[in-house]
């Protein structure tokens, strides 16, 4: 959600100039799975060639317990204790002036119950409450799809997976493993999951085995480090697998050497005695073995 803001510059002074910003706030990922975490990012954008001398920051939350994560960057630079640490978040930032950018990223456990999680964020000089101009939210919903797996990943090496157990009415399970702090992640498998797949002398999408694998980290971008697509069948043994990306982009991923295979990436491992092919990757997009 994004707003256009004017913010009064000092308080006590209704007469004064309202310098104008831009401000905006949305859940990432939108949806989660239960025992996962619901995140948030708000950014704001100073646009007045006057300086504030204090800029408040206010996030209200609903649906939620306690704060798991909490980073902020002013132009691409970690900022370090502005804001507390428990719910309500108040941040406050010294001396603003054109073209400050703020993103504020925040993570929440869900409370027990809860089918959604709501965060306001609400930027002002005074310490605005959510119902005024100067606020935005972002609202994250429990998906207890079982074919569906995702969350906001708190710490180093996370992971997110849907049901993993496979049966003859639930053909594949999907893990995202390995992932990095600060990012969102979502996994969805299952019959109705789609993608566009290109016939190659290797890979013929007609004998492809399983479901799609459909995997979002972070904002889409690639990673500068491997993370892993773990996916158990229930039938079936790929030698190959597809994987769709970006715009229209896809490439083939063949089986990794068997010491490091993450040096080897792209390219997947597999363990007979669970059916399970690991692939080490770098991108988004969907997967699917042949």
């Amino acid at each position: 959600m994004t707003s256009l803001i004017a913010l009064q510059a000092f308080a006590g002074t209704a007469t004064a100039a309202r310098p104008s910003a831009s401000a905006s706030s949305e859940a990432t990922p939108t949806s989660y799975s239960a025992g996962n975490l619901a995140g948030f990012r708000g950014t704001y954008d100073y646009e007045d060639s006057s300086t504030l001398s204090r800029l408040i920051l206010v996030i209200e939350v609903s649906g939620a317990d306690s704060v798991a994560y909490l980073a902020v960057t002013k132009n691409g630079n970690a900022v370090a204790n502005a804001c507390g640490n428990s719910i309500p978040i108040v941040c406050t930032f010294r001396q603003v002036r054109t073209p400050d950018h703020f993103v504020v990223t925040a993570a929440f456990t869900p409370a027990v119950g809860a089918t959604s999680v709501t965060a306001t964020y609400s930027w002002s000089t005074t310490g605005a409450t959510p119902n005024d101009p100067g606020s935005s939210h972002g609202d994250a919903t429990l998906n207890n799809d079982p074919n569906f797996g995702g969350g906001f990943i708190a710490s180093g090496s996370g992971t997110v997976q849907n049901v993993q157990a496979v049966s003859a009415s639930n053909i594949q399970a999907t893990k995202l493993g390995s992932l990095p702090a600060g990012v969102a992640a979502t996994v969805q498998d299952g019959p109705d999951v789609t993608s566009p797949c290109t016939d190659s002398a290797t890979f013929v999408c007609a004998e492809a085995i399983g479901e799609w694998s459909e995997v979002f980290v972070g904002d889409g971008e690639s990673f500068s480090s491997v993370f892993t697509v773990s996916i158990v069948y229930y039938q079936g043994t790929p030698k190959r697998f597809v994987h769709t990306y970006g715009d229209s982009q896809q490439e083939e991923i063949g089986p990794c050497p068997k010491k490091n295979p993450a040096a080897s990436a792209p390219c997947f491992t597999w363990t007979a005695n669970t059916n399970t092919a690991t692939i080490y990757t770098f991108h988004n997009g969907s997967y699917r073995g042949r």
